[in-house]
């Protein structure tokens, strides 16, 4: 008995490990803008590629690592929360395919492309 609750312990433990956020994968970067001026010159930005792994994010060569990166909820609104030491860093799940952060003014949309 003792034996099987072990094993069920540690098949929960590897369940849970293997568990992701959900958003893993490539992205394509936009960057957008309520200003109709500022939106017009972030168009002719190129749209860069965003990689979103189980504990990272990474983006033209270089590579942020996080302590967590999960799903938080606030009311009807879903986020993507980056946390590393006592910094989180949220991005607005739109939905499955697409994150958002800014402030209206000027946002940068990670569209889901892998």
């Amino acid at each position: 008995m003792k034996l099987l609750k072990c094993l069920s312990i540690a098949v929960l433990c590897g369940l849970l490990m293997a568990c992701g956020h959900g958003f893993e994968g490539e992205y394509k970067a936009e960057a957008g803008s309520s200003n109709e001026f500022l939106n017009a010159f972030a168009g002719t930005q190129e749209m860069r590629t965003v990689i979103i792994g189980s504990d990272y994010m990474e983006s033209q060569g270089e590579r942020a690592e996080f302590e967590d990166i999960f799903v938080r909820e606030n009311g009807e609104n879903r986020y993507l929360v980056f946390k590393d030491k006592d910094k989180e860093e949220a991005w607005k799940i739109i939905d499955d395919e697409t994150l958002v952060q800014g402030n209206g003014f000027v946002n940068i949309t990670l569209k889901k492309v892998k």
